[in-house]
């Protein structure tokens, strides 16, 4: 890999016009600032609210991508860590909202306390996964929830996690066996061997018209915390009803329906949103500027993700945790096709990892 540093590169942005991205390939490089470190990036993998900021989100000319793993090719000035040219890390950024960071490009920037050191355990190609899903996965179980990784339970409790196939549940499923719970998910038939393979104990078909009632049998009724990682349609009453009489927590990724929240009685219903963690207010409605959705920084968010960021190495070594399975691609002109691919509903159970350098 040539370290020789170009003045511009290739990356996907956002055509508006067509509520879709393309290629372009004269994109400035960007210039890492203060606590920035400049990444070339060598893998980006697609998260499956990718093709939803890029038909409805981005502004003309967005950089796109979040999640990527890469060599450190350039320092900024006064970095909060020990990161050095040479290192290879991974992680996740905004990707869709700015005209100069997105991690489907030949070179992003991050802030050096935003972003981990890839440990030799984890391939390459899997350390993208280890974004945005694995950042949510961890800010619901040991933030929101306030479990501990260094304080498991006694293994006689039940943790709940619905969508347990997808990327952020498959790391959700691997934290709740780590912290010592017995694990019950909810999947479709064809995933119950992966996700008995990443940690969980029983799994139920979603679609079963006894599901909840499956779920309550299992556990007795005595689930206190659920995650539901899909948060659309039927998976809200679902992932609810299934923590029975002595649940305590449900969090969920998207906004629950209206009324919702009334229907759940003494359950505290948590909509968790992983832009916190970034340090930073985030617009997510940068084309309705008349009615902004403004995602608040969140200082002890903030504070937790540079922790687990930190951690992360440490824990994939000491726990095991793995990468999602992925599904390897090749080049940045390959990701329209991809993000495609992702709205059709012709992806699942593996996320779609594409090669850049």
């Amino acid at each position: 890999m040539s370290t020789a540093i170009p003045q511009t590169m290739k990356a996907i942005v956002e055509d508006q016009q067509a509520n879709w991205v393309t290629l372009k390939d004269n994109i400035p490089v960007p210039t890492p600032g203060d606590n920035e470190v400049l990444v070339k990036v060598e893998y980006a993998d697609q998260n499956p609210g990718d093709w939803k900021v890029a038909s409805w989100i981005s502004l003309d000319g967005a950089l796109q991508g979040c999640d990527y793993a890469g060599t450190i090719v350039k320092l900024g000035s006064n970095l909060k860590s020990d990161l050095k040219v040479g290192d290879t890390v991974a992680g996740m950024i905004t990707g869709g909202i700015r005209n100069d960071r997105g991690a489907f490009a030949e070179y992003l920037v991050v802030e050096s306390d935003l972003t981990y050191r890839v440990p030799k355990e984890l391939k390459l190609e899997g350390a993208p996964t280890f974004g945005a899903a694995w950042l949510t996965a961890s800010q619901v179980l040991l933030k929101s929830q306030g479990h501990s990784l260094s304080s498991p339970i006694d293994g006689s409790k039940w943790y709940i996690v619905y969508g347990g196939s997808s990327s952020v549940g498959l790391f959700a499923l691997q934290i709740a066996r780590a912290l010592g719970y017995k694990v019950l998910t909810f999947a479709s038939p064809h995933s119950f061997d992966l996700v008995k393979s990443y940690g969980a104990h029983e799994v139920i078909n979603y679609r079963d018209g006894d599901a909840i009632e499956q779920a309550l049998k299992i556990t007795n009724s005595e689930a206190v915390y659920a995650f539901d990682t899909i948060s659309e349609g039927d998976s809200f009453k679902i992932a609810s009803a299934a923590l029975g009489s002595k649940g305590k927590q449900l969090n969920v990724i998207n906004p629950p329906p209206e009324g919702f929240k009334d229907k759940i009685g003494n359950v505290e219903l948590q909509h968790t949103v992983v832009y916190t963690l970034l340090g930073k207010d985030l617009n997510f409605s940068p084309r309705t500027p008349e009615s902004p959705m403004i995602i608040p920084a969140v200082q002890d968010h903030y504070e937790f993700g540079k922790e687990v960021l930190k951690k992360t190495p440490e824990w994939i070594t000491k726990y095991g945790f793995k990468a999602n399975p992925i599904e390897l691609r090749h080049g940045l002109e390959a990701i329209p096709q991809g993000l495609q691919d992702q709205k059709d509903g012709k992806i699942s159970g593996k996320k779609v990892v594409y090669k850049i350098a």
